[in-house]
């Protein structure tokens, strides 16, 4: 909720997945340590290059009250398409059970010809970039897509938000899956994208994937 600060530490059993993939392998880390509002993963890298790293979370059922719902589905830029809906339906209900889909890259030492970046990493829901994300600058755009099992997700809110900011903004995919993001400060960015639909389960009344992608932007005066 407050881009970057960290709330509560992740227990290392709720993760199902961390990896790292380097050179077109990938290799899957250790369980990670929890510190006092993180959990630390440790990766040795030996060779140049740009690294994908990502991490993936077990499902988990939660249930908001009526009030929370409206908060949380703006927040992820769905309260017109699901929200209004759902409040007509006069339920109150909301049962949710959701995994997490993180992913950053790392530029290891001086990489050359290395574009793995542009190729998904294989999580079920994706923000996949088509721009090298370790070269970001302020002022200049990150054309991405957007995957759901490997396949683009269509006129779809992305949103992005800067490092300590309140509150981001939202831009539809296209028809491909393709939206393009400006920068327009240095920083930390986080991209994200929440896939929200019908649980079939009886015990959970929806299912919803969140996939971030988080980027550094440098200064006008990089090199």
């Amino acid at each position: 909720m407050a881009f970057p600060a960290n709330e509560v530490a992740v227990k290392p059993d709720r993760l199902a997945r961390a990896s790292i993939r380097l050179g077109g392998k990938a290799t899957d880390l250790p369980q990670g340590s929890a510190a006092k509002d993180s959990l630390r993963i440790k990766a040795r890298v030996l060779e140049p290059g740009i690294a994908a790293l990502w991490v993936e979370s077990k499902p988990r059922t939660l249930e908001l009250k009526p009030k929370e719902v409206r908060e949380y589905l703006d927040e992820i830029g769905a309260w017109d398409s699901i929200g209004k809906k759902w409040e007509a339906e006069g339920s109150g209900r909301w049962r949710e059970t959701y995994v997490k889909h993180a992913k950053t890259f790392v530029r290891v030492g001086e990489p050359s010809g290395d574009s793995s970046w542009s190729e998904p990493v294989g999580m079920r829901l994706e923000i996949v970039p088509e721009k090298d994300p370790t070269l970001l600058v302020s002022g200049s755009d990150l054309p991405v897509r957007v995957l759901m099992d490997g396949k683009p997700l269509s006129d779809f809110p992305l949103g992005f938000v800067a490092a300590g900011q309140k509150t981001g903004s939202f831009q539809k995919t296209d028809e491909k899956g393709r939206a393009q993001i400006s920068f327009n400060r240095q920083g930390w960015w986080l991209l994200r994208a929440t896939l929200l639909t019908k649980s079939s389960q009886p015990d959970t009344d929806w299912e919803s994937h969140f996939a971030t992608l988080t980027v550094f932007v440098a200064g006008q005066g990089r090199e």
